[in-house]
C-alpha cells in the first residue's frame, strides 16, 4: 500500500491511514514539564478520538501510546524495522483486532534499531501526518535537527514546551 508517497507494509485498520492524523514526538529525555504537557495533550486527543501517529519509541511516546490504547483511541504505529518477525504486545493485538490500530513499516530492513533507522522512521511519520506535535526536542539532538528541517519545509509543527 502507498500513502503520502510512502510504500508501507503492515497490519490493522488501514483506513486509519486515510484519516487526517497528528504525529507525536518526544526526545528520549524530557523535563517534567514536557511529560506533563505530553500526557495532557494525549488525553485531549483520546477524548476527541483523533488519530495519533508515531514511532512510539521514547519513554514519553510509549506513555502516550499506552494512554491512547487504554482510552480506546485510534493509533498508527510506524516501525523503524520490517514487519517480518515483529512480536506485538497484547494491547496492540487487541487494538488491531478491534479496528483502532494500524502498525506499519516502510522498510524491509530487520536490523536492530539505530539512530539512522529511527530518523528515517520519524521522516516517514512526519510525511504521513497532517500535523506534528513535539512535546520536547533535546537541544542538539536528532529530533531538534529533524524538526528544524520540517519547519523549513513548511510542515505544521506545535511545540508543547519551549526548548
Amino acid at each position: 500500500m502507498k500513502y503520502a508517497g510512502v510504500m508501507l507494509s503492515g497490519m490493522g485498520e488501514q483506513d486509519l491511514l486515510a484519516v487526517p492524523s497528528v504525529a507525536f514526538f518526544a526526545s528520549r529525555q524530557c523535563p517534567g514539564s514536557a511529560i506533563r504537557a505530553g500526557m495532557d495533550w494525549a488525553l485531549v486527543q483520546a477524548r476527541a478520538r483523533r488519530v495519533v501517529i508515531g514511532g512510539f519509541h521514547s519513554p514519553l511516546e510509549q506513555s502516550v501510546l499506552q494512554l491512547l490504547l487504554t482510552a480506546r483511541s485510534p493509533v498508527v504505529a510506524v516501525l523503524a524495522r520490517a514487519m517480518a518477525g515483529v512480536r506485538l504486545q497484547p494491547a496492540w493485538k487487541t487494538a488491531i483486532a478491534e479496528g483502532r490500530m494500524t502498525v506499519v513499516s516502510a522498510t524491509a530492513e530487520t536490523l536492530r534499531l539505530t539512530n539512522e533507522l529511527a530518523a528515517r522512521r520519524n521522516e516517514r511519520v512526519a510525511r504521513l501526518a497532517g500535523s506534528i506535535v513535539i512535546a520536547h526536542a533535546s537541544a542538539g539532538g536528532e529530533l531538534a535537527r529533524q524538526s528544524a528541517s520540517w519547519m523549513q519545509r513548511g510542515l505544521p509543527i506545535t511545540r508543547l514546551v519551549d526548548a
